[in-house]
């Protein structure tokens, strides 16, 4: 069984509840958040493997959640979720620390491959 904490962050019900429900199928524990500042302090009182967040959210986009965890130098992976599959946007995702990008709609394998290699490329880094 796998033993990984993943954070799910999305504004939307639905897609976090679909999230969540595709890496719980796979041995994922899975905790969600709303918005960027619940999963900031989710961030802050547990050890999470990975964070899967979206880019656009009301309070406070994917991105710059993100870079609030690279600032904090907090050892978790990311998986950035967006309708927004541009060039420009996986390319921010990528400077502010992001493992791997999934554009919506996306399927199950898609999203539980991101996360599988967002832990590997995570193993990799920590030894």
């Amino acid at each position: 069984m796998i033993d990984e904490n993943v954070l799910v962050v999305d504004d939307e019900e639905v897609i976090r509840d679909v999230c969540a429900k595709i890496l719980e199928s796979k041995g994922y524990r899975v905790t969600t958040a709303a918005s960027g500042r619940e999963a900031l302090r989710l961030v802050s009182e547990t050890d999470f493997d990975v964070v899967v967040t979206d880019i656009m959210m009301p309070d406070m986009t994917g991105l710059e959640l993100l870079e609030v965890i690279k600032s904090t130098n907090l050892d978790v992976s990311t998986v950035v979720i967006t309708g927004l599959g541009t060039f420009d946007m996986a390319t921010q995702s990528d400077r502010l620390g992001a493992r791997e990008f999934v554009v919506k709609p996306f399927t199950p394998d898609e999203l539980s491959r991101a996360v599988h290699k967002a832990l590997a490329k995570r193993e990799l880094k920590t030894g």
